[in-house]
């Protein structure tokens, strides 16, 4: 794993079973390099304009208009993180906060 891995980062995934896709790392940063499975959002084109869902895009790294979807973030194996795609800015982490409190009903 990337020493350097940590929240707020956008990661290259190898899923095993689906195919390479990125997604928003949720592990904090000084805990990371110690764990070898981290929290992640997995990130889709697939917008349903939903409170679970943080929108990414250019800014962020990425090619095209597209959203975390924190209804389906999950454990990943730490080497199956491949490369660093871009992050998203650290005043944006509310964003994240308030999909995570809406994904389990705070």
């Amino acid at each position: 794993m990337p020493a350097d891995i940590g929240h707020g980062q956008i990661w290259w995934v190898d899923f095993e079973v689906d195919k390479i896709r990125p997604v928003l790392v949720l592990t904090r940063s000084w805990v990371a390099p110690q764990l070898t499975r981290l929290l992640a959002a997995p990130i889709t084109s697939r917008i349903r304009g939903i409170p679970c869902e943080v929108h990414l895009g250019s800014s962020d790294g990425l090619d095209l208009e597209c959203v975390a979807n924190f209804d389906n973030i999950q454990l990943i194996d730490s080497d199956r993180f491949l490369a660093q795609a871009g992050s998203m800015e650290r005043i944006r982490w509310p964003e994240v906060c308030a999909a995570m409190a809406h994904v389990i009903a705070c």
